[in-house]
Parts: C-alpha cells; structure tokens; sequence
C-alpha cells in the first residue's frame, strides 16, 4: 500500500498598517507576530529535517517586516514602549493602560504574575473614560513593567529557548529597568531582521515552499467583476457603484510575483489566493501569470462537481482548464484544518496531535493509495491560532511531527513537490466563484458598511483614472503612488472588519486607515479631500458626549470663560476620555461644548494650545453639520490678537460642491474659541434633530475629527426645553 500525502499550508499575513500621512506605523501586529508565530513556526522545523510544510507570505506583511528590520518605521506602540517611564504624559499613560493588555488574556496575560497584577490593577472591565483617574493609581515601576511585559509576553517559545537573556527577564517578574526594556526591544528587531533571510534559506534547503498571494491581499474575484458573488448568494444586494477591473487583479497578481522574486531570488510556483477566494476570470489572470498552483476550500470544488462523495472528490489535485490556460489546483480539507484553527487548543496537546494523525490514517484506510494519487492538504491560519494554545502551540506541533517522522504511511510534504512528482490526473472546466468562508463572498460584500466602501473605492479609482488622463504633465511617481494608494484601499482586510460579522477593538482604526489610503490619492494629485471621505464608515451612529445640554445658555462670546456658570448648563465631550485617537500626541481641540437659547446656537472649543498661538495659526475649525441639507460652519483663527477671526458659512450645492462662504454669527477667540449662530442661518426648525461632528484641518489633511466616528446630535429646543429639562 503507498503512502497518504499530507501537505500544510501555513498562511500568514497582516494588512498594512502604514498610515498614509505620518509613515508611521499606528497598529503594532506585525512586530509582534514575527516575534511569536512567525519565527517559532519555522523554528520548531529545525528538530524534524524529514517534515516538510508550505507556508504563505503575504507580499504586503513582507514590506513590513522588511520596513521594521532595516530601522526605517516604527509605530505607537513601539514608541512608547521605547520613551521612559517617568517621562510619559497622562494621556500616554492612559492609552498604554487602553492598549497595552491586548494579548489573548488566559495564555499570555494571566499566566505571568506581575501581568495579571497590573490588570487587575487597571481592571478587567474599565471604560476609557476611567482610565484617566486609574492611571493616577500607577507608579513610574508599575508603567516600565507594563511597558515590558507587554512586549515580552509575544516572545514565543523559539526564541526564549535561544537566548538566555530573555529567559532570565521572563523569571524577572517585575521592576524592570529602562535598559532591561530597551534590551526587549533590540532583541525584537534583531529577530525581525533575521526572519526573511532564514524563510528563504529553509526554501532554498528545500524543507519549505513559500507561496505568495496578490500583493496587497484583495478578493481577485471582487476586483474583476462584483457580479461574481452572485454565484454563492444570487440575492446579494451590491453596491451601488459598479467595479469591473480585471486590470486591478493583474497589477496585484504582478506585482505579487515581482516582490517575491526580489526577497527570495526566483518565482513563485504557488499562490494561495487572499482568502481562498476563486472564479473563473480571476484563476485565468493567475495562470496567465505563470503560476503553476493555487489552493482553495473543499466547499468550492463540492459546488462545482454535484453528485459525488466528499471523500472521493478533496483527496486529489484537479487540472482547471480556462481559455487556454491550466492550473493545478489542490482543496483543503475544512475540518481538520478548523480543528487546528479552533478546536484543538481546548485540548490537551498531545491527545489532540493523536487524534489528528488518527484522523489522517483513517482517511488512509479509507482511501487506499496506491500509486500516490492522494494528497490531504490542511490549510489555515498560520499566525493567529497559536495564541489560543497555552504553550503557543508547541507541544501540538512537535507531537505531531513526531508521529509523522515515525510513520511509514503518512508523508508530510509541500504542495508544489507533490504536483511535480504526481501531476493531477482529474480535471475541470469550470470553477464555482467563492472564497474559503461558506464558498461565498459574504464578508466582504452586501452589507451597508461593505458597500459603502465599496462605492468610495469606486469612486476615487474613477476620479484617479479621469485625472490621469486630464493631466498630462502628472509626474509618472505621482501616478504610481496614487495607484499604489488604490491597490492597498483594494485589500480585503478593510472589508473584513465592516459589517456586523467581526469586530474587534481597532475597528475606528482600520476604517479610518482605509478612507486614509484614497484621501492619499487626492493629496497626490494636489487636491482637496471630498467630504464624502472624511464620513467613518462604521458607527455612523451618534456618540453619547460626556455631559447633555440641561438649560439654556447666555454666553457672552468674547473668547474667555467670563464666570463660572457660562457654560455650565452646556453639552460637552471631552477629546481625551474618548478614547479614539491612536495617535496619542497633544490634539488641537482638547474640549468642546455646545448649547442654545430659543434662537441661538453656541459653541466653545477649549485647545491644548492657545488658539492664537502659531500652532493653530494655519488650522481650519469646522463644525459640520450631517442633516439632510448639509452645511458647516468654519473658523479661520487670527494668528494674534491683532487680527480678527473669521466665521463662515457654507451650504452643500452637489456632490462634491459647496456654496460661496457667507459671513454670519459671532465669534471670539482669545483663551478660548466661543461663537454663536442664529438656528434660522441654518434654517434648522424647533423640533428638528440636529447632527454634527468638528473636524480641523491643516492645509488639504484632516488632522482630527471629533468625535472619531460617529455623530453629536440634539433637537432645536422648544420654549418647554428648560421646563422639560427640570422635571426630568
């Protein structure tokens, strides 16, 4: 009897978290799973020479990593892990106590004493809100051990095996040094810097296969025609723009292969498409490339052969034939790839690679290979998994492997050596578009969120390609970094966290991110940015602000706080208890309120710095108003007090168009910024739900937005407002 194949396809990959403007990194996943997943996953290969896997990396995770090892990005994270304890603000304090427990809690937070103590510390269920009170509780030690543990916990089980120093900062515990956490951090980057290099040499040792995915991770079968997901769900409720742009998946697909061969000296023969995602125009472009392989689900290859057993069809490679062009094609086993992704980490270990490898020699008995036709390939994941098992996964893996080296019956080996030694023998003429998740595109497409950014992608791509052919003198690098911006607004993680199927708690941060890369798009070509792109897809709901307006106001709109009670029957929200910004340096606005008698409507805006200071000389104030006419009014600070400031008015004319400014209001700026408009400028009826957010820009960048997502909103007052206001 022969051997059963088995083929691993380890996926790896990060969206890029590069922000457009700073060049600063803002998210720190990438740093940190190449010092856990990354590098022990390809370590633990070094103890079983006969093992052979497959693993995916993503050319959009590779600039990453490359960026971080050369020294060239950072991030905030990095940064206030490196900045000394003693010299933190208060609100870097409070973001670090916001942040810096993000780690799965039961087996990289809890296990570690002096962890778990500051989060119990801190506690478990604290709004941002109450941090700025409870980062008061923290001293100087208690912030440095923070800072470390909150890096330390992501060395993996390979690199504590290796290096000494590390092991005795782990049995350290608590009151860590500043040199003692900058060694964590050199530490960090030496084994970034090592990662790519040791990939490629295990590739060229031949105990690995790298494959590659399109550039910046985009649904291929998205980018060449929406109308592919109706194949899965024919009721799917597209955008309302179209977007049909093979041309789109080829630059990817190219651009791809391209980026490999300069990391690792030669072409990819493998691809495994974002997501397992396939259809026939996309798996054409791919073949057309010269990949010679790609990898999707068992589900697809189910829906596009009807009326065979399971077993007898996900056992084998399939030639797809298309137009021309062939491609081979292997189709995961789903459940024993879900039981590693998800099961088998609530388990003991070792029982779980015991069953595993059962599971594997009852499809061997199942199936009784002969001539070595027969190929398993388990597919998932290769990064996130592992923090759910309590050693990272270890003791899993080496049992298993283990039990592989030590079977007759079973051989572990790369996807690409199998098709070289068996090429398939069973073909296809058609291939069911659909991804890896329930074989549709459901995540990314159909759901209000998806599809309005969908229709922003659609639209700035429009306008790029308008440009490009209205402006002739464009520079050609300009060109192409604004194509550069669309291609990474075409990844699919943005799409992913849309819509109410995942959240997590950088969702604000993904989507601004998102909207980021097209707003790029427009500073490239020297424009100002459409209003449509400042809007945050998610959460277009409104905000609950810190205090409700509770009576009238009078204020007397001069620029100072004349006494006391002004104010303080005002609504407000505080911009550093909102716990929005990730980047945490000092925000132009610290505080804003807002107010009304029966005619008037009021606002102060207290800064960080004096309003009339040259900090704030070049910012532009708006507050933008979201009813179903839109207007905004917007302040032009004066740059001494010598001057005068300005306050206009604008009503939305078209799309893209406002009206000319006109003057109307009051406006004082000295200490603070006070102004006030009649509701009948604004032509807003008592009665009438009002909803707004401010926003400050510097020349044609957004530079805050509050609140971060969302709305403020508040009803035109009545002559029973205060009367209400009192009974309630």
């Amino acid at each position: 009897m022969s051997k059963l194949f088995v083929a691993f396809l380890w996926h790896m990959h990060q969206p890029v978290y590069k922000d457009p403007i700073s060049k600063k990194y803002t998210l720190p996943w990438v740093r940190l799973h190449s010092t856990k997943s990354y590098n022990d996953m390809l370590s633990i290969l070094e103890g079983f020479p006969d093992i052979r896997q497959t693993f995916n990396l993503v050319p959009s995770l590779m600039t990453q990593i490359q960026e971080y090892a050369s020294g060239e990005v950072s991030d905030t994270f990095y940064e206030l892990s490196q900045k000394p304890a003693s010299e933190l603000t208060p609100e870097e304090r409070v973001f670090i106590l916001q942040n810096f427990f993000a780690a799965n809690w039961e087996t990289m937070v809890l296990i570690y004493p002096r962890y778990r103590e500051l989060l119990e510390k801190r506690g478990r269920r604290t709004s941002a809100g109450e941090l700025g009170e409870i980062q008061k509780r923290f001293s100087d030690d208690d912030m440095r051990d923070l800072q470390v543990w909150s890096n330390l916990t992501w060395f993996g089980y390979a690199a504590r095996d290796k290096d000494r120093e590390l092991q005795q900062l782990f049995l350290r515990r608590r009151g860590f040094s500043e040199s003692e956490k900058l060694l964590v951090l050199e530490k960090q980057r030496q084994l970034i810097q090592s990662l790519l290099p040791r990939y490629k040499a295990a590739q060229d040792s031949g105990q690995i296969e790298i494959c590659v995915s399109p550039f910046y991770h985009p649904i291929l079968p998205l980018l060449c025609d929406f109308e592919s997901a109706f194949e899965a769900i024919p009721h799917v409720k597209l955008p309302r723009e179209q977007f049909k742009h093979p041309e789109d998946a080829r630059a990817q697909v190219a651009s791809a292969i391209s980026y490999y061969e300069h990391v690792f000296g030669n072409k990819p023969r493998g691809m495994w498409p974002s997501e397992g995602s396939v259809s026939p125009e996309a798996a054409a472009i791919v073949a057309e490339a010269g990949i010679q392989w790609i990898a999707t689900d068992e589900e697809i290859l189910l829906n596009t052969i009807k009326g065979k057993g399971r077993g007898e069809m996900i056992y084998a490679p399939y030639r797809l034939q298309l137009d021309g062009v062939g491609l081979n094609i292997v189709f995961r086993d789903k459940s024993l790839s879900d039981l590693i992704g998800f099961s088998y980490s609530k388990s003991q270990p070792e029982i779980s690679a015991k069953d595993l490898f059962g599971h594997l020699r009852n499809i061997h008995s199942f199936l009784r290979p002969t001539s070595g036709e027969n190929l398993v390939s388990i597919i998932l994941d290769g990064e996130n998994p592992w923090e759910y098992y309590p050693d990272g996964g270890r003791s899993f893996l080496t049992t298993l492997y283990s039990l592989f080296s030590q079977s007759d019956a079973i051989e572990v080996t790369t996807i690409g050596n199998y098709l070289e030694r068996f090429p398939p023998k069973l073909g296809l003429k058609r291939i069911f578009s659909g991804s890896w998740i329930s074989h549709n595109f459901n995540i990314w497409i159909g759901r209000q969120e998806d599809n309005t950014a969908w229709d922003m992608l659609a639209r700035t791509r429009r306008h790029l390609e308008r440009q490009q052919k209205n402006l002739a003198d464009l520079a050609p690098e300009v060109l192409e970094a604004a194509w550069n911006e669309i291609y990474a607004a075409e990844g699919s993680d943005w799409f992913w966290w849309y819509g109410d199927d995942f959240s997590s708690a950088f969702d604000g941060e993904f989507d601004r991110l998102f909207r980021s890369h097209l707003m790029q798009v427009h500073r490239l070509l020297g424009e100002d940015i459409p209003a449509y792109l400042n809007e945050p897809i998610i959460n277009r709901g409104a905000t609950r602000p810190t205090e409700q307006p509770s009576g009238f106001l009078s204020p007397l709109i001069d620029g100072l706080v004349t006494h006391f009670y002004e104010w303080v029957a005002a609504g407000s929200f505080d911009v550093r208890k909102s716990g929005g910004a990730m980047n945490i340096s000092e925000t132009c606005i610290s505080r804003m309120y807002w107010g009304f008698d029966q005619e008037h409507l009021f606002f102060r805006l207290d800064t960080s710095m004096s309003p009339l200071g040259p900090e704030m000389s070049d910012a532009k104030i708006a507050i933008n108003f979201e009813n179903e006419k839109r207007r905004r009014i917007e302040l032009l600070l004066p740059s001494s007090s010598r001057e005068k400031a300005l306050m206009h008015i604008r009503e939305q004319t078209g799309e893209e168009t406002w009206s000319e400014p006109r003057e109307g209001g009051t406006i004082g700026v000295k200490k603070i910024i006070e102004f006030s408009v009649s509701f009948s400028q604004l032509e807003l009826k008592t009665g009438e739900e009002v909803k707004f957010h401010v926003t400050v820009h510097k020349g044609r960048i957004e530079i805050e937005r509050w609140p971060r997502n969302g709305y403020i909103e508040f009803k035109v007052p009545g002559e029973d407002f205060e009367a209400s206001m009192w009974f309630v």
